[in-house]
């Protein structure tokens, strides 16, 4: 895509973003209910589904799990209202005690800074001895304007007006929830209709993941969550704090907000504890038991119950959390999980949205060997060893050499040739993946090192290693020289006087696209003049693209075969001397480097 469509389309999302942003917030009536019944239809759609496999109408079902939730709801708002008014009566007697107990930790805390209060107060009062004196103000009496009391109809107004917004709110969402659930496949097939028909395939693998991660984390996370109310609720009963039924309940509810939610439903009945128990005990013992809960629930249920979680990243859910509160208030915290998770899976399947899935979701945006090539380009030598330590622990030494470090090295070869990597930048890459080639042949020289397996085929070859050209060849065989060795293989690398070699059993041309072709011809030329019957295998290392014309050249030259990876190479070595004899190595089997 060149420039000026680029500028283009990047405008256009960003007039997009912006219109989508101001229709949500100043059409919030609409679409809060709307996204609030959306939730709860991902919620209710698998109960839905199972009560149709008992042969339940679908009319019917639906009435069973929307009245099963309004019950569920309804019963515990009661039981919160309940305990809430209960907690308004005792309020006075509990507020005395906090005035009580604040004043006995103020007491504490100013026994450090007595001297320095009382210097305060000192030179307070030889201020206000010498500041001249200032007249009292005049007696002026005051007019208390006393409103009329109000009517019957005005305070039945005045009751019902709060209540009219939640009411309504609620109402339209249980009729949107009551009819998406009734309509819900009609629905699935318009949104494939509007997102694209004619690529039924991923806009159904879309559609089924989101619907898929949204419905898992709603549903286990309600599971979690009345756990942990409910463990809430009976810790608080044990220790003593009262309406702990009403602080389960919170518990349960504000956990739904990311990262904080927890946090506030804490900070409620620890302070409580404070203002009724005269000893510390209590609220240390409140503070230990929602710290525990939470740990148990962070680190166990929750990756024992819905595994990977949502597919956000950490910093994309803060962010988002953030934008949606900003957006709707308190409903937007509650709402950002699901809505983030619906845009990640968008941006994954719909190609004009994938940088929300970039920007959003959880999975590394660069390959590891990109991620290598990053760090180096960047001189961050200690993130690249970790990042080839980490690549070692979970893949064989040869998976990491075909799949990281080659493609990296091939990376800085390319740029090198486009003049994107200055020649200083290409060395400095080229020298420590050098270093560490070398390390690894260091560590293969230990005494327990492994001989390879005497049954191989390859057990015991002669093979000599020769770079086709320039440095970038130097190191891969250098890098594939200790794959070699730890099969028993003996093994020299050559780059000059290899006519003063003895006769090897093998030769392996190593060569690093892009311009790899010529070299290797002519090193494949030469090696064939000198030994005619010698097999030649040419590496033409993580090669792209149709490279049957110059696999063909490379024959004429005189190469055998010709590999694109090391275990390519490995196995092509093993088939060429699977049915020849087997010969008892003569010479040292550690590998050199002429």
């Amino acid at each position: 895509m060149n420039s000026p469509v680029q500028a283009v389309y990047s405008l256009r999302v960003f007039l997009a973003v912006v219109v989508t942003v101001a229709v949500l917030r100043y059409a919030e009536e609409v679409f809060i209910p709307l996204a609030l019944a959306i939730l709860m239809t991902f919620l209710l759609a698998p109960l839905v589904e199972k009560l149709q496999r008992w042969r339940l109408n679908r009319a019917v079902a639906v009435v069973i799990s929307v009245t099963l939730a309004i019950i569920l709801v309804g019963g515990l708002a009661w039981v919160v209202f309940h305990q809430f008014t209960d907690l308004m009566a005792d309020l006075p007697q509990y507020r005395r005690q906090l005035r009580a107990n604040l004043g006995e930790l103020t007491r504490a805390l100013r026994g450090g800074v007595s001297e320095t209060t009382h210097a305060v107060e000192q030179l307070t009062r030889e201020i206000n001895r010498v500041a001249p004196g200032s007249r009292a103000p005049s007696e002026i009496p005051q007019v208390q304007v006393i409103p009329p009391a109000p009517t019957g109809m005005e305070s039945l107004r005045q009751l019902i007006e709060p209540l009219v917004k939640p009411v309504t709110t609620a109402a339209l969402v249980v009729v949107f929830v009551i009819f998406m659930l009734l309509r819900l496949p009609d629905l699935r097939d318009r949104v494939i209709g509007l997102l694209g028909s004619k690529n039924l395939r991923v806009t159904t693998e879309a559609l089924d993941e989101a619907a898929r991660k949204v419905s898992q984390y709603i549903v286990m996370q309600t599971v979690i969550n009345g756990w942990q109310g409910v463990m809430t609720a009976i810790g608080l009963y044990l220790i003593g704090v009262p309406n702990a039924v009403l602080w389960g309940a919170l518990s349960m509810a504000l956990r739904f907000i990311p990262y904080i939610g927890i946090w506030i439903a804490a900070a409620l009945p620890v302070t409580l504890s404070f203002a009724i128990f005269d000893s510390w005990t209590q609220p240390l013992l409140v503070a230990v038991l929602f710290i525990g809960l939470e740990m148990f629930s962070y680190v166990v249920l929750e990756p024992w119950l819905y595994g990977s979680r949502t597919g956000v990243s950490p910093i994309a859910l803060l962010v988002a959390a953030a934008f949606w509160m900003w957006l709707w208030g308190p409903i937007g915290l509650l709402l950002a999980i699901p809505i983030t998770v619906c845009l990640v899976v968008m941006g994954k399947y719909i190609p004009q949205l994938a940088f929300l899935h970039v920007l959003l979701g959880d999975q590394p945006v660069l390959a590891p060997h990109e991620r290598l090539y990053q760090r180096l380009l960047a001189s961050n030598r200690d993130e690249a060893d970790d990042l080839l330590e980490e690549a070692v622990k979970t893949q064989s030494r040869v998976e990491v050499c075909d799949s990281v470090i080659v493609p990296a090295l091939q990376l800085a070869e390319s740029d090198h040739e486009r003049g994107l990597l200055s020649e200083a930048k290409r060395s400095m890459v080229f020298e420590h993946i050098e270093r560490w080639a070398d390390e690894l042949d260091q560590a293969l020289e230990l005494p327990d090192a492994p001989p390879g397996d005497p049954a191989s085929p390859i057990f015991g070859l002669n093979v000599l290693c020769v770079p086709a050209e320039d440095q970038a060849d130097l190191i891969t065989s250098k890098l594939l020289l200790p794959l070699l060795v730890e099969q028993g293989v003996r093994t020299r690398i050559v780059r000059n006087g290899w006519r003063e070699q003895p006769r090897p059993d093998a030769i392996i041309v190593s060569a690093l696209p892009p311009d790899a072709v010529t070299g290797a011809r002519l090193t494949c030329r030469a090696l064939r003049a000198e030994w005619p019957d010698v097999p030649i295998i040419v590496g033409l290392w993580n090669a792209q693209g149709d490279w049957e014309r110059p696999r063909q050249r490379l024959n004429a030259a005189g190469a055998m075969h010709t590999c694109t990876t090391f275990a390519e190479c490995m196995a092509m070595l093993e088939l060429q001397f699977a049915k020849l004899p087997r010969r008892a190595p003569t010479e040292d089997p550690h590998p050199a480097t002429t």
